[in-house]
């Protein structure tokens, strides 16, 4: 064994001893760098290449496997093992089939196999046949892989510059319309897309509970009843100020829901304490002088230009030393970026012409715009962070 994985196990061991001691995030992510350095240690450069060369197929069993329904399935049975044969009866498809797919399946740990063509379910597949990750499969792969298919191409015809607007994508070239469009056109698709973004919402932290709302904001604010507090731009259905009214419910100020007309049309019922009302962010910030301007998760879909427009629009709005922009993204570190951080900038420019952005590029888009970069406030477990900035002086 060389010195190099010698130390890396010692790594591992004290990264894991540190990790069972509690729930914290930077522990639970360092015990994984260091699993992963020390995989790559072990491996040889070849193994390597073609284990990363060999994921797109195992992405499409996977994919498989939800479609046919066998994931929820082997979930269903609790500890009590299935055959090959009675899941391909079940799902009313070949055996070979359900056995080459569970192949796959079984050789990612995403279900237990104790004996030949007979399968049982461990954490990850009861956690893959939940609503939201079973959601998370279906979008992910059938709005990407088309697009993947199509990266090389567009960038040939592009001479190997990023595309800049939507209609330049992959996805585009793929499916003869932007992500949006494609979206409203596949009702399926619009509902596997929100079950994903609903667990993500569960899993990570609300951006009020990453940002100190109240060491922040709770002097200075204005007792006048007309005073804003928060304007939520694009902000969909809500989930974001719902959670921050509900965290915060005595702070004064009125509350603003902005989002396109269509979607503030759907939303059924009341929103309670919350403004409604329907903004394109391409136009004018109607809502001067609010305490703070929030965009949550909205700059990635789009590339520089763009951002500069829509958010110099509510740069325009803000009162000098008293309104703060929020941005709730992804902060991309300079270097040493997980895979899932790398993956998702691929992704984005893909499917939109956006991207996940640098401290530095956020500090520039944000100058472009008028504004200047206060602070950032990490959330500490990889997920989104709170960019926060105020115009420039």
């Amino acid at each position: 064994m060389s010195s190099i994985i010698t130390t890396i196990i010692a790594e591992v061991a004290a990264a894991a001893d540190k990790d069972g001691q509690g729930d914290d995030p930077k522990a639970h992510a360092l015990l994984l760098n260091s699993i992963q350095r020390l995989q790559l240690a072990a491996e040889k450069p070849p193994e390597t290449a073609k284990r990363i060369l060999y994921q797109p197929p195992t992405n499409a069993a996977l994919r498989v496997a939800v479609e046919l329904g066998l994931i929820d399935t082997v979930a269903a049975r609790k500890d009590d093992p299935i055959t090959a044969h009675q899941l391909a009866m079940q799902q009313s498809t070949e055996e070979i089939l359900v056995i080459r797919v569970m192949r796959a399946i079984t050789a990612m740990g995403l279900c237990n196999e104790p004996g030949p063509g007979i399968y049982s379910p461990n954490q990850v597949t009861r956690e893959l046949a939940t609503v939201g990750l079973r959601g998370g499969v279906k979008f992910l792969y059938d709005s990407f892989m088309p697009a993947a298919a199509n990266i090389v191409k567009c960038l040939h015809q592009k001479e190997f510059s990023a595309p800049r607007e939507a209609r330049e994508t992959p996805f585009f070239s793929a499916n003869s319309a932007t992500f949006f469009e494609w979206l409203k056109e596949n009702p399926q698709q619009r509902t596997s897309f929100d079950s994903y973004m609903g667990i993500n919402r569960k899993e990570n932290p609300a951006w009020c509970e990453v940002f100190p709302i109240t060491d922040q904001f709770s002097a200075g604010l204005r007792e006048d009843p007309r005073s804003v507090l928060l304007v939520d731009v694009g902000g969909s259905h809500g989930h974001d100020l719902l959670k921050f009214k509900e965290r915060y419910p005595g702070l004064p100020g009125r509350l603003i829901l902005q989002d396109l007309p269509e979607t503030i049309n759907s939303l059924s019922g009341e929103l309670s304490g919350i403004e409604k009302m329907a903004y394109n962010f391409y136009d004018h910030q109607p809502v001067n002088g609010a305490r703070v301007y929030f965009f949550g998760a909205i700059c990635h879909d789009w590339p520089d230009d763009d951002c500069v427009k829509f958010l110099s629009n509510t740069a325009t709005a803000m009162e000098r030393d008293y309104s703060t922009l929020l941005i709730r993204d992804l902060v991309v570190p300079e270097t040493g970026a997980s895979v899932r951080t790398a993956a998702k900038d691929i992704q984005m420019m893909s499917l939109f012409a956006g991207m996940e952005r640098t401290e530095s590029q956020w500090i520039n888009l944000l100058s472009l715009c008028g504004l200047s970069l206060i602070k950032i406030w990490y959330s500490g477990n990889g997920a989104e962070s709170v960019i926060e900035a105020t115009v420039k002086h």
